[in-house]
């Protein structure tokens, strides 16, 4: 029988050496542009935050938003229930990436290039979750 796994060699004690000496030389980017960029490494905004995680204001909303949601849609199943919390966190989500870009956006100390990254990155997040809702909200009605 033939094998998919590529077998991928150690490196040795010389190599592991060389590359000990070239890291102790790394000090980061030098030039504005290039801290400008790198400064967007940690971006935090809170859209991939574990539900553990979370603010007892966020969390307060979320739970406010599931509550409406409850309330307003009135469902009948377990599967209902389930399906109106999914359609609320992704509506709590979709406002939460709102704020987090329109805080990004504000901050006038980011590069171009970086703002055009972020309104993608944003973008294509908004997308995600309004996508999550419309799902739920097809299987909702599908349900019913």
């Amino acid at each position: 029988m033939a094998s998919f796994v590529k077998k991928v060699p150690m490196a040795t004690r010389k190599q592991i050496a060389a590359n000990r000496r070239n890291a102790l030389k790394s000090t980061g980017p030098r030039t504005d542009r290039g801290k400008s960029f790198s400064r967007l490494n940690g971006l935090t905004h809170g859209l991939r935050t574990q539900p553990g995680m979370l603010s007892a204001e966020s969390l307060n909303e979320l739970i406010q938003i599931r509550g409406e949601y409850l309330e307003s849609w009135q469902p009948q199943s377990r599967e209902q229930v389930r399906l109106v919390a999914r359609m609320a966190c992704a509506h709590w989500q979709q406002l939460s990436c709102q704020r987090a870009e329109t805080r990004f956006l504000s901050d006038t100390s980011h590069t171009e290039a970086a703002r055009l990254r972020a309104i993608e990155a944003f973008s294509q997040r908004q997308g995600r979750f309004q996508r999550a809702f419309t799902k739920a909200f097809e299987e909702y009605l599908r349900s019913a």
